[in-house]
């Protein structure tokens, strides 16, 4: 990580944050924010790990007019940037240990896979979650092992989720107030140098890819063929 992004800080966070409700025991963490040039966050992220397991989900609020108004400045679909932002992040965090030697081209390609998944979020499988106990639709995208979801049924924000190890229909949210549950006060500013300090005390604030020592095919399906 170069030291721009190290730095990278934001004002306090303005807008009603979700993560899984209180039924849910396990460790909870900020896991990273997303801001714009002047500091106002667009994106929070929160990590939740299952107690004594690898299980988890990532959940990503994305307050509505600011997310549109930095992802499609000249109009759009910012839904597809949604579920971008969800198939990203699974690509991501389905890969496999860093000492686990990535084929040529394969990062790319699964960029790459990711966007055109996106691009048809329309064709993702429905499913229902929870949020504050009411019943909300959600799109689902599966991918080597695990699976990215989001919502837009709610008025002020674009709620993303990634599971590995657990159900997408059982993923029940609630609006965040205990914020001291994630170890940071959502109304200070943030800062990457201190989220990352603050994870690397705690080795249970990760989530695992749900294969570490090697490729699920899903990935290897994805690994370029050499010309000859």
């Amino acid at each position: 990580m170069n030291s721009d992004v190290a730095d990278k800080k934001s004002l306090p966070v303005d807008f009603a944050v979700y993560g899984l409700d209180w039924g849910f025991r396990g460790p909870r963490w900020v896991d990273f924010f997303e801001g714009t040039p002047d500091g106002r966050p667009w994106a929070l992220w929160l990590g939740h790990r299952q107690q004594e397991s690898e299980h988890g989900v990532r959940i990503g609020t994305l307050p509505r007019p600011r997310y549109d108004e930095t992802m499609c400045p000249n109009g759009g679909d910012p839904l597809a940037e949604v579920a971008f932002g969800g198939a990203f992040g699974l690509v991501n965090l389905t890969l496999p240990d860093g000492s686990v030697p990535r084929p040529d081209g394969l990062i790319l390609a699964l960029v790459e896979h990711a966007e055109k998944q996106a691009k048809r979020y329309e064709e993702w499988p429905q499913v229902t979650w929870r949020v504050e106990g009411e019943p909300v639709r959600a799109r689902v995208w599966h991918f080597a092992g695990a699976w990215a979801g989001f919502t837009t049924e709610l008025p002020d924000a674009y709620v993303v989720a990634i599971g590995i190890g657990l159900p997408p229909e059982e993923t029940h949210l609630v609006r965040i107030d205990k914020t001291d549950s994630y170890g940071t006060d959502f109304g200070a500013p943030l800062s990457l140098t201190d989220l990352g300090k603050h994870k690397s005390n705690r080795p249970e604030a990760w989530l695992p890819p749900p294969q570490r020592d090697g490729f699920h095919p899903d990935q290897l399906a994805l690994v370029p063929e050499t010309e000859h």
